[in-house]
């Protein structure tokens, strides 16, 4: 059996990759055939689009057999081993490299930027040691340049003058600094590089290889330039020099050859595909082929390493929506390698002074306790390793070896201190040395000893080792003894991490309570990272609330450990203010929070996150328009952080069932409870147990807000000034256009034009732009698209069978691909004709540019129509261009006109909205009603551009009831979401109604609930969020009902004509609704139109209790809600109470009654439909009048 190895150094054998590949194929079909029985339908589709991929997978075994055929000769050849052997050593050399050049700089002070620089970029990529061979090759090379530098050692004195009269700083100072740029450009491409979604790295794999190679080659250049000054300063033979310089050629091409060999198995296997489906060309332009190759992905699942960044950003990513997810995707696209480092230099240079620092700290040397013994060279024993004294007398007295288990560690510690506090004679023990630390010895005891299991063994394998027991020593703060120590772990660190929950979840709340109120055009974002964050950050810290204890507030005790909690908190938001609050991979979270267990960290790391969310979330409330990525850098940040704490989770969940202890029971103690609803989500999120928690809420203040307003530069991005509504602006000519060539002179000013596509016309909105001269022989200029996208024009002249054609080539700012387009210029010079395409070679499509105003343009037939009959083409022209201009002119006309064009934003409108769905298009087909491209042709570019604004929008705003299904009819909910109060509470999910009469006005059973119309119903206008709001406002509204039943204790009455006041009054009893000094006559008063309520009312959940606000039902179904100023609003959720009655509810499931209110709401739909179509009818009535008086109207002038 022949075997080979892959480009990256590890070895396998071909056969076997193929067998492998062939058998996960059959496991999926096997899969298949089970799928095929199931019900769910959607599991059966995921499955066989599972299927399809593992098919184009297996389709791709016979490449991967013949590339790893011909990649055979070159892997064995002699160069290619020293090159493999390099890689794979590149590690373990590594130490002796950096201590060699340390030793050479503390010689030559000159080349310390270099090696530094060397000793950061490096020590960050072995934080994320499993990356990419291409990148280990590049960091090889780095080393092997370096590694010249070691040779300096030969030269005794930098100041000393070589045979020419140089000294070698001189000879050498500025190459330094300069390599010193490149080495840290260099690892900022690999950072940038290592972050990539792997289909990213397939599809712009030439583009990164690219520049991965000129750093290659740049190293090469560098290491030649150290070698050639060195040979020059000590007089080298020049036969020699050169030889030397020629093996570093030689190996450059034998690198550069394996470097382009270098194709992991995964980005083979997902090459096959893109060429399968067309190429990397096609691919790009087609959101559903990417959709399906992101989910391909391997690296998207995790597998628990600090280094798999590219999987992560995927599931960071599975928080947005399929849009939102291919828009990052394409902007990622889009960006050459220059372009995404530039973008990724800020975070990397965070990460690289975060690093710079730590190395700094570890050089000053460890912190020294004074309990610290100093360690002999000639050791007796394991315990002579261990620097505290108690610890040290306490292991050797025990004999123990070089680890205990942890259990009997911590009971032997306890048992030692309670001894010397026993015997005040014993002169060894540290409460001796430190007296006033005697309160810490109570923290001894049995009831802490897990708290203190687990501050020893940070890697929870029930073993304490020396190692650990000297990391848990050295950290403890300056001038804190052991005692003081050991009671922080065992009490205080709960008692900080309690108290940073509380603050996380109070400021939560705030953004809850603000989120209502916030700027329109940032609501969307706001929600979504609400909706993203909240929930999982809860689930890292709630868990520790169920662990309270009356001790956990003891203020005296927090005094003793306060100081060392607001020093760490410092520490971490020095390293968060140094990568400005952005985390950008699972690496810079264990820079920012130093060695050891994520636990330590987890909560002060989460609180200052949070925190300066809410800042974000107090500047978006009113004051700036935020970049649409601002929050979302900080809900992927918060991801990160969080998956730290996920893979420890995991972690110790494997280490638990390999002890045959219970993953979820041991969690329930362990860090007090940090991970219990992590792991059992379940536990809290249940909706039966969600009716029992009780989150903090806040009332919204407006002053309180604008108050605590920050300055903007706590935002991570700029702020967005681009007016939605931005349209070019009215140029003129220049100085330089008046001595442009005539030619280009020609067609300098401003035009408007429209796109064909596949014979489509138009196939993109009105094109609007203004021509100006860059050179005498070009031009150029610059707009925005009627879809808002700002684009460049550039452009030249050339003859072509004795006519000058205008080339023009559009590149857009975005994911738009960039267009050319070829035309010649009318004799008139008032219009230009030609054709575009996306490439030079392929234009094919019509294009038509005009100086007559847009309005005129819109009325202008397709050129096609103009070469099939241009008489014909040019009488429709005029007759709808004259049409147009009478109607705009014409007072009693303009109205109808102003309709239409309200008729054609509204289509417009809806259609972006609904991303130019098949089914919206199939919708305008059955009403007959215009496409959506009549309506580009007929509207100008001012009007689309008003149109998108509009969209804009309303796509910043949240849908105000989405995800939600009538428990009657199973139709999804739209506008109003009515909730039964008590059925709610009897079931294991909320019973929603939607607003259809038939729903809410007849009985129905569900389970165990048994729905009454008179049940009281909780009305709902705004989107909630199940697990926080649905179970306040159940709770609230069973309150406000009890009280209700108090008050209004007579069943209703018709109100009549008089004596609706009294009737009303009458059933109002002294124990209502609260204490309120106001009169019964005005407190049970609707707020809208003050008139006395009666059953059924409504109350509002929301306002606060000392402002009881009722509504009548005339005014509740009015239009636009009720608002108050300062107060109620609208989008306030009710509570309806109505009369209780006692009929009984329906004997089992009504599905006969189901399916007639189905058939109810149908015969509905066909009605409106019916409606509809008559008003269309009466609408083209009334335009062929009008078209009559226009004709009559023109003949009359004639």
């Amino acid at each position: 059996m022949s075997s080979a190895k892959n480009p990256g150094g590890l070895a396998y054998d071909q056969d076997s990759v193929t067998r492998q590949l062939r058998d996960t194929h059959e496991a999926i079909e096997d899969v298949h055939s089970h799928i095929e029985t199931a019900q769910n339908s959607r599991s059966a589709k995921f499955v066989d689009g599972a299927g399809k991929i593992f098919d184009a997978a297996q389709a791709g075994v016979s490449t991967i057999d013949s590339a790893i055929a011909i990649a055979q000769p070159l892997y064995e050849s002699d160069a290619m081993k020293t090159i493999r052997d390099g890689i794979t050593t590149f590690v373990e050399g590594l130490p002796g490299v950096l201590k060699a050049l340390d030793e050479v700089a503390n010689i030559h002070p000159f080349i310390k930027f270099a090696v530094g620089a060397f000793r950061v970029v490096v020590e960050l990529d072995v934080k994320r040691r499993d990356n990419e061979k291409k990148i280990t090759v590049l960091f090889v090379e780095m080393k092997d340049m370096m590694e010249v530098l070691i040779q300096l050692r030969e030269v005794k004195d930098e100041d000393a003058p070589g045979l020419d009269g140089t000294t070698i700083k001189a000879r050498m100072e500025g190459l330094i600094a300069l390599t010193a740029d490149d080495i840290k450009a260099c690892a900022n491409a690999c950072d940038t590089y290592s972050k990539k979604r792997l289909l990213v790295k397939v599809l712009k794999s030439s583009s990164w290889d690219d520049k991965f190679q000129s750093f290659l080659t740049l190293f090469a250049d560098r290491r030649k330039a150290f070698m050639f000054a060195l040979d020059m300063h000590v007089g080298r033979a020049v036969d020699g020099a050169n030889r030397k310089l020629d093996a570093v050629d030689k190996k450059l091409s034998a690198v550069l050859e394996y470097f382009s060999s270098l194709v992991p198995l995964d980005q083979v296997q997902l090459r096959e595909m893109v060429r399968n489906r067309g190429g990397v060309e096609a691919v790009a332009r087609d959101d559903n082929t990417l959709a399906l190759l992101m989910k391909f992905a391997p690296s998207s699942r995790i597998t628990g390493s600090s280094s798999t960044n590219s999987g992560l950003q995927a599931d960071v990513g599975d928080y947005a929506d399929r849009k939102a997810l291919l828009g990052s995707l394409r902007e990622e696209l889009a960006d050459s390698a220059d372009v995404a480092m530039q973008r990724n230099l800020e975070t990397f240079e965070g990460k690289f002074v975060m690093q710079q620092r730590r190395l700094m700290e570890e050089m000053k040397g460890v912190m020294h306790h004074e309990s610290d013994r100093v360690i002999d060279s000639v050791m007796a024993g394991p315990h002579d390793r261990i620097k505290d004294r108690d610890i040290h007398e306490l292991w050797k007295e025990m004999r123990w070896r070089g680890h205990v288990k942890a259990r009997h560690f911590v009971l032997a510690l306890r048992d030692f201190y309670l001894q010397q506090a026993d015997d005040p004679y014993i002169p060894r023990a540290t409460v001796g040395a430190y007296p006033d630390d005697k309160w810490a010895i109570e923290y001894l005891d049995v009831s802490y000893i897990s708290a203190l299991i687990e501050a020893f063994d940070d890697d929870a394998s029930g073993f304490i080792t020396i190692n650990e027991v000297n990391r848990f020593t050295s950290s403890r703060p300056q001038g804190w003894s052991l005692l003081h120590w050991i009671a922080y772990w065992a009490k205080g660190w709960h008692m900080a991490s309690l108290k940073y929950t509380h603050k996380i979840q109070a400021m939560f709340a705030e953004m809850f309570a603000m989120l209502p109120y916030i700027r329109a055009e940032n609501h969307k974002e706001a929600y979504h990272y609400l909706e993203r964050v909240w929930s999982k950050v809860t689930n890292a810290s709630y868990g520790l609330i169920q662990a309270h204890s009356e001790e956990d507030d003891d203020d005296k005790l927090w005094a003793r450990f306060e100081s060392y909690v607001e020093a760490e908190e410092k520490r971490l938001d020095e390293g968060l203010q140094t990568v400005r609050y952005y985390i950008d991979a699972l690496d810079t979270v264990s820079l920012i929070t130093g060695p050891g267990r994520i636990e330590k960290f987890i909560l002060p790391l989460l609180y200052l996150k949070v925190r300066r969310d809410l800042d974000v979330f107090r500047l978006a409330h009113r004051r700036v328009v935020l970049d649409h990525y601002e929050l979302r850098d900080s809900t992927s940040s918060l991801a990160l952080i969080l998956w730290h704490m996920v893979l420890r989770m995991l972690g110790l969940a494997e280490l638990f069932k390999q002890r045959g202890l219970d993953p979820a029971e041991q969690f329930k103690t362990f860090a007090s409870g940090m991970h219990y609803l992590a792991y059992s989500p379940g536990k809290l999120w249940d909706f039966k147990n969600s009716l029992a928690v009780k989150f903090p809420r806040v009332e919204y203040s407006e002053d309180e807000i604008e108050k605590a307003v920050p300055a903007l530069d706590v935002l991570h991005r700029p702020i967005s000034t681009t007016n939605p509504y931005n349209t070019t602006s009215q140029d003129t000519l220049t100085k330089a256009d008046l001595q442009a060539r005539s030619s280009v002179k020609a067609i300098l000013g401003h035009w408007y034009g429209f796109y064909g596509d596949s014979g489509q016309w138009p196939a993109y909105p009105m094109a609007s732009f203004f021509l100006h001269a860059s050179t005498p022989d070009t031009f150029e200029s610059q707009s925005i698209s009627a879809g808002g996208v700002a684009y460049t024009i550039t452009g030249r002249c050339e003859m072509a069978d004795g006519r000058v054609e205008y080339v023009l080539y559009l590149v857009y700012v975005h994911t738009h691909k960039p267009r050319f387009i070829r035309g010649h210029l009318s004799e008139d010079g008032y219009s230009i004709s030609g054709v575009w395409g996306f490439s030079e070679d392929a234009l094919e499509n019509d294009v038509y540019y005009t100086r007559l105003s847009p309005e005129t343009l819109s009325a202008r037939p397709s050129p096609q129509e103009f070469r099939t009959n241009r008489l014909s083409a040019l009488w429709r022209f005029a007759l709808t261009a004259t049409r147009r201009q009478v109607r705009l002119r014409t007072p009693r006309l303009a109205w109808r006109y102003l309709k239409e064009f309200n008729d054609k934003k509204n289509l417009m409108v809806r259609f972006l909205l609904q991303e130019g769905s098949v089914r919206e298009m199939a919708r305008m087909a059955e009403k007959n009603m215009p496409t959506f491209w009549t309506v580009y042709h007929e509207l100008t570019y001012d009007e689309v551009r008003f149109v998108v604004a509009v969209v804009k929008l309303q796509q910043t705003r949240v849908p105000p009831l989405q995800n939600y299904l009538c428990n009657v009819c199973d139709d999804s909910i739209a506008n109003v979401r009515y909730t039964c109060v008590p059925c709610s509470f009897q079931g294991d999910d909320s019973f929603d109604l939607c607003d259809k009469p038939q729903c809410r006005s007849v009985p129905f059973k569900d389970g165990p609930c048994s729905h009454l119309p008179s049940h009281p119903l909780i009305v709902s206008r705004r989107m909630l969020f199940p697990s926080r709001d649905v179970p306040w406002l159940l709770r609230r509204a069973r309150e406000i009902v009890a009280l209700v039943e108090a008050t209004f204790k007579d069943p209703p009455e018709s109100p009549s004509d008089d004596n609706a006041e009294g009737d009303s009054l009458s059933r109002a009893g002294s124990s209502g609704l609260g204490s309120d000094s106001r009169t019964d006559a005005t407190r049970y008063a609707c707020v809208s139109c003050a008139k006395p309520v009666h059953l059924p009312f409504f109350i509002c959940i929301d306002c606060e209790v000392h402002q009881e606000v009722y509504i009548c039902t005339d005014c509740d179904s009015r239009a636009g809600g009720v608002s108050r100023p300062n107060g109620h609003r609208p989008s306030h959720s009710l509570v309806r109470c109505t009369v209780p009655t006692t009929q009984p509810p329906p004997e089992g499931p009504t599905p006969v009654e189901g399916r007639l209110l189905q058939l109810e709401s149908q015969v509905a739909l066909y009605a409106s439909r019916f409606d509809t179509l008559d008003e269309r009818l009466d609408r083209m009535e009334r335009l062929m009048e009008t078209m009559s008086l226009a004709l009559t109207e023109i003949r009359g002038r004639q």
